[in-house]
């Protein structure tokens, strides 16, 4: 057995290895034409006189290129490319009028023309946003999204009302990724622990950088194993909490260029798009303590199905759907 500092765990005679890490289509060619051209280099190596560009003239540059291309925030995520490039806060980048240096100009150029076709922005920059916390992604894991954070929030309500009788909760965050759900609870909730689980030694690895980075080594136990198997049958845990993959696996290589480039190992959640969460429900009533609940999310169209199937467990107490920011069903709430 190996454990790292922030508890990282191999169960034993588990081979280590990428574990199906690929991305579902990094490879996508752009759908058209590139719109952006590379600077030009001068005989010296560095960038000839015509590409000369200042600041502001990159961010315009870089937001045309986008806008062309279809990219719906094409202002935004054309101000973080040259900010993060440039070393500058988005505010600092309206400042600034200065020449960048060639090699940044070839990092902006380079980052613009991965975006073009179709790289996430938050794969070039290197992090994310989430619950007000920044964390690295990778190819290696799902990149956070705000539909999350309302789960996210429901489970902090109610470790909140744990924590007021005196109760120090224990979480259970199966599926990990880049450990966003266990690193947004631990830094909510100071008394509670948590154990995350994930299939994917990289992805364990992101989840361990950005654990490392909020100082959260000591309350968050990452192992490595498929899902429940291996974790001793106990009800230990006050909140099962996942986002578990919900794609259905026909829908997988339909999806946006752009998810193409996330692990598929996070998206292909079987034939219907609800194998995981079936196998949530079953495990829940071994792992959760009296009164406990299992948190996850689902897709839009699945969220009814699934209120249902949990309502027919001889374990289960209560049962609502939980709602997105945008007030979508996007999750489910069953309390034992």
């Amino acid at each position: 057995m190996e454990r790292s500092r922030v508890g990282l765990v191999e169960p034993h005679g588990q081979a280590r290895g990428p574990l199906h890490d690929a991305p579902c289509g990094a490879n996508i060619p752009p759908t058209g034409p590139l719109k952006y051209s590379r600077p030009r280099q001068g005989g010296d190596g560095g960038v000839d006189g015509e590409t000369c560009r200042n600041v502001r003239q990159v961010l315009r540059e870089a937001e045309e290129a986008l806008q062309q291309a279809g990219v719906v925030s094409a202002r935004a995520e054309a101000e973080w490319l040259v900010a993060e490039a440039c070393g500058l806060s988005r505010t600092e980048l309206f400042l600034a009028d200065s020449l960048p240096e060639p090699e940044i100009l070839r990092r902006i150029d380079h980052w613009v023309l991965s975006r073009l076709t179709g790289e996430p922005l938050q794969h070039l920059i290197g992090y994310t946003d989430f619950c007000g916390h920044r964390l690295e992604v990778s190819r290696d894991v799902l990149i956070p999204r705000p539909e999350t954070e309302a789960l996210v929030d429901e489970a902090r309500n109610y470790l909140e009302a744990l924590t007021r009788r005196g109760i120090a909760p224990r979480v259970l965050d199966l599926g990990t990724g880049s450990g966003n759900i266990a690193t947004s609870l631990s830094l909510a909730i100071p008394s509670c622990v948590v154990v995350a689980v994930e299939l994917s030694w990289n992805a364990l690895r992101t989840a361990r950088a950005n654990l490392r980075r909020h100082q959260l080594g000591s309350r968050v136990l990452l192992i490595q194993a498929d899902w429940t198997q291996g974790l001793l049958r106990k009800p230990a845990f006050d909140l099962v909490i996942s986002n578990p993959p919900y794609v259905p696996t026909s829908h997988v290589h339909g999806l946006p260029r752009e998810v193409g480039y996330e692990p598929c190992l996070s998206l292909d959640g079987g034939c219907d798009g609800m194998a995981f969460h079936r196998r949530l429900i079953a495990d829940a009533p071994a792992l959760l303590r009296r009164d406990g609940v299992l948190c996850m999310e689902c897709a839009e169209s699945q969220a009814e199905v699934l209120c249902q199937l949990a309502s027919r467990q001889s374990w289960v107490r209560e049962v609502a759907i939980v709602n997105d920011l945008a007030g979508r069903p996007r999750g489910l709430w069953v309390a034992s």
